[in-house]
């Protein structure tokens, strides 16, 4: 009788605790699109976790379709108050630091696109009809010790005109 108590009482607090790891995962999202007279547009990559799973470094990947070029990717205001750096490689980033200071809640990096004419008025037909949507995936994010945080699945895509 004990033994299944005990097993039960286990099952609930593995239940339990599944459940906070999930709604204390990371989530990236897309900010809305500020369009610039020079046919670009800026996001702001926007960083969402509780103060117990803030990340110190993230890695992640910007789906751009084609059509859409990335003209430059800077750190945004929560990865400068950390003291973190950004460094991309095309589509791919890194935020990481020389610090165990975690990263706040807010914009951590700025992304400037340009929609690339030539593309986009041979594809102007299809785009019409399908709005493009700039994804973020290969999303990465860890603590100060160096251990993996969830990451909450779906990252917003925004779609672009």
């Amino acid at each position: 009788m004990k033994l299944s108590t005990l097993q039960t009482a286990g099952i609930c607090a593995l239940f339990f605790a599944g459940r906070l790891s999930a709604s204390q995962a990371v989530a990236l999202t897309l900010s809305s699109v500020e369009s610039h007279t020079d046919n670009t547009v800026q996001l702001k990559l926007l960083l969402k976790a509780s103060s117990s799973s803030a990340p110190a470094g993230l890695q992640w990947t910007f789906r751009i379709p084609p059509g859409l070029d990335i003209q430059r990717i800077e750190a945004g205001e929560a990865s400068k108050a950390a003291a973190k750096t950004l460094i991309c490689n095309g589509a791919k980033c890194i935020i990481y630091g020389l610090n165990r200071t975690t990263i706040p809640n807010g914009p951590i990096a700025v992304l400037e696109i340009k929609t690339n004419q030539t593309l986009a008025g041979q594809n102007r037909s299809a785009q019409s009809t399908k709005r493009q949507k700039i994804q973020i995936g290969d999303v990465v994010a860890v603590s100060s010790d160096g251990k993996a945080i969830p990451v909450a699945p779906g990252t917003s895509p925004k779609p672009l005109r």
